[in-house]
């Protein structure tokens, strides 16, 4: 929904299930770097898009890795040959807000060895539980404070 929102009400235009092969850089004449031509692949094959405006990536350790193996002129640039050489694992967050209570045992537990995670595994937190179940974290006033309208 965000990505439809965006680019029915901007100039943008998300690129999901393709694969950032080489970003090649531009220098102004001041100096400053900024992207100039991405290319990737697709199922049909590789794109180039010339005279980009600018680039967001979403990518784990792995991706990011393989984007500057791919691209040369970002591996001359220090802030992102480090970035590539970092190692960790990918972690996505996820952030729940229920319409009802969700009772449990603790307020922060470990899930894995489920075969649907297939290797994976998580943490979860009932952050109500922790910080207590103020009107602030419903997006409320603190003069509006009701239980009804948490019930």
């Amino acid at each position: 929904p965000l990505a439809a929102k965006l680019q029915d009400e901007s100039d943008l235009e998300v690129l999901g299930g393709c694969r950032v092969g080489e970003i090649s850089l531009t220098t102004t004449s001041d100096g400053k770097h900024s992207a100039d031509t991405v290319s990737y692949q697709t199922k049909e094959g590789t794109v180039e898009i010339n005279d980009v405006d600018g680039v967001i990536l979403a990518l784990g350790c792995k991706g990011m890795e393989s984007v500057i193996n791919s691209s040369p002129d970002l591996a001359r640039l220090p802030v992102f040959s480090k970035a590539a050489s970092l190692k960790g694992i990918d972690v996505i967050s996820v952030r729940l807000w229920f319409d009802t209570v969700v009772e449990t045992r603790t307020p922060a537990n470990v899930f894995s060895k489920f075969d649907e995670l297939r290797g994976s595994g998580g943490t979860f937190f009932m952050l109500d539980q922790f910080q207590g179940n103020p009107p602030e974290l419903w997006g409320e006033d603190a003069e509006d404070d009701t239980d009804e309208k948490r019930a």
